[in-house]
């Protein structure tokens, strides 16, 4: 699997915050991180995987952010790390 497809599988699991139980804040922050950074193929690559992963430590520190979607952003961290180990 190339890394722009699991850039791509990554982009679609940080877009399940787009959910009405996730503070606007926190849902504004994803979508950026994904639309900004993570899909912007005019940026280096390693770039895009850093500043998304940037963006997301942000969202995870948030005290707002229900349980289950801080868990969901800690495995999109975790499996960015594994993506900017590989590039």
């Amino acid at each position: 699997m190339t890394i722009e497809t699991r850039i791509e599988q990554i982009s679609t699991v940080i877009l399940q915050l787009d959910d009405s139980k996730v503070p606007r804040n926190i849902r504004a922050g994803a979508k950026e991180a994904v639309e900004k950074w993570l899909l912007n193929k005019s940026k280096d690559l390693d770039v895009r995987i850093a500043m998304a992963q940037n963006k997301l430590e942000e969202l995870s520190e948030d005290p707002n952010i229900p349980m289950e979607y801080g868990v969901l952003v800690l495995q999109v961290l975790t499996a960015l790390e594994q993506l900017l180990g590989e590039v």
